[in-house]
């Protein structure tokens, strides 16, 4: 009897101990992840201050839209969920230039704190996505349709000078940040885009799109999270949309 008491006493010990080792690698992964978003934060703000601004972040309240296509008499949960590979919360852990071109997008690596939705291997890993806007060269961003440099009317006399602009119906989520967001694996529809994407680090292996992000994107902010579109807070949208904000009030429980 006495040998079994000390059996069962030992291995109570040893999960003890075993559980406590895991507690400990998680915090020292938390710590350590929060680390290097403390040190990414410090690179980027850096380079978007050495860049001239030229957002709208202040007229984007007045000027995002809600896309013209969304219906929301068909938006669930389920629906939302259906409509992607994965649902997840993430926090934004990096911010990327990527290679300048006409279309502004920003290297975003996030990691995934919970798999609402989709394959739950992915949670606690990180992946690459894209956020729209960021930070470019006056040359892609400043130049008639005809292919003439105007940025000289704006003063920006070089076009090279690096610049930062943002999406107003897809504000840029900022490191640190956590998101609510659908995601589907990368498919490129030719080898030279898939290329394309190769030069910034970006793969059919690590790279997903975030699915629907003028519409299903919630950023948290303080404590909360809301639609990243600022289109759906203006006083006349506020309560034409019940079931996206149902959604909402469904990741605030």
């Amino acid at each position: 009897m006495k040998k079994l008491s000390w059996l069962i006493v030992t291995l109570s010990l040893l999960l003890i101990a075993g559980c406590s080792a895991k507690n400990n690698d998680a915090k020292q992964q938390e710590q350590k992840l929060q680390q290097t978003i403390r040190k990414n934060q410090k690179v980027w703000n850096k380079q978007k201050k050495s860049a001239v601004n030229i957002d709208h972040k202040g007229y984007a309240p007045f000027i995002s839209q809600v896309p013209t296509g969304y219906n929301d008499e068909d938006m669930t949960l389920s629906h939302f969920k259906n409509g992607s590979k994965l649902v997840v919360k993430a926090q934004v852990v990096n911010l990327e230039q990527e290679h300048p071109s006409l279309v502004t997008e920003t290297k975003a690596t996030i990691y995934i704190e919970k798999v609402i939705s989709g394959d739950k291997a992915y949670q606690g890993r990180t992946i690459k996505t894209e956020f729209s806007g960021g930070l470019s060269t006056a040359k892609y961003q400043l130049t008639s349709i005809e292919g003439n440099y105007v940025g000289a009317k704006f003063g920006i006399e070089n076009p090279k000078t690096s610049v930062y602009l943002s999406n107003p119906d897809i504000p840029m989520s900022n490191i640190g940040q956590r998101i609510i967001v659908g995601l589907n694996k990368f498919h490129p529809e030719s080898e030279a885009e898939k290329k394309t994407y190769q030069k910034n680090g970006l793969t059919t292996k690590n790279f997903f799109v975030i699915s629907n992000p003028e519409v299903t994107y919630w950023v948290q902010k303080n404590g909360k999270f809301k639609l990243n579109n600022p289109a759906f807070y203006k006083d006349e949208n506020k309560h034409r949309y019940p079931n996206l904000n149902k959604i909402t009030k469904s990741f605030n429980k």
